[in-house]
């Protein structure tokens, strides 16, 4: 056999050795199915931050581009609805609560989005319509690089309600605000 031959096996068993060990974890393909919208009942979590790591929970995010790193990062916050936001906007003196919600920005975290989060966007025509993707659709919508969407769908940059578990989101659904 010759050099060159073996050389160009060689780098097939790599490249098929790489293929296998990543099979595994290959991220789940959009749906476009249609999916509920999230819900938040009065309050998500507090952000807690211990030794650089955001605790797990359920917070509200915002898209935070990474210039050139194609990674996907999301600005945590703690947001109020209903009641807790009244409660809350009375506590600082302020007469009430724009759009029956207040976002509190400070304190923040950033996390990034783990390649196999569940990942839903809402439909920018009124709440209520959601569909399923995944955070290589994600990307692409954020990136303008999408043509298989949904009919009439089109990328708003809504905020998410974002799980995070292991310091990693694990699930965003964007949330359709006015």
């Amino acid at each position: 056999m010759s050099v060159r031959r073996t050389r160009d096996f060689a780098l097939l068993a790599v490249c098929v050795a790489v293929l296998g060990a990543c099979s595994d974890k290959v991220p789940p393909e959009a749906s476009w199915a249609r999916v509920d919208p999230p819900v938040i009942e009065a309050e998500t979590d507090d952000v807690t931050v211990i030794d650089g790591k955001l605790e797990d929970g359920r917070y509200w995010a915002t898209v935070a581009p990474v210039s050139g790193s194609g990674e996907i990062v999301f600005r945590v916050l703690k947001v109020r609805f209903g009641d807790a936001c009244e409660a809350w906007a009375k506590e600082r003196g302020l007469d009430f609560c724009a759009n029956d919600y207040a976002v509190e920005e400070f304190p923040d975290a950033y996390v990034a989005l783990d390649e196999l989060a569940e990942v839903t966007v809402s439909k920018a025509d009124g709440p209520g319509t959601n569909y399923s993707v995944n955070g290589d659709t994600l990307k692409g919508l954020i990136r303008g690089d999408i043509d298989n969407a949904a009919e009439g769908y089109v990328w708003t940059p809504f905020p998410f309600v974002a799980t995070v578990t292991n310091g990693f989101v694990t699930s965003a659904e964007q949330y359709w605000v006015p």
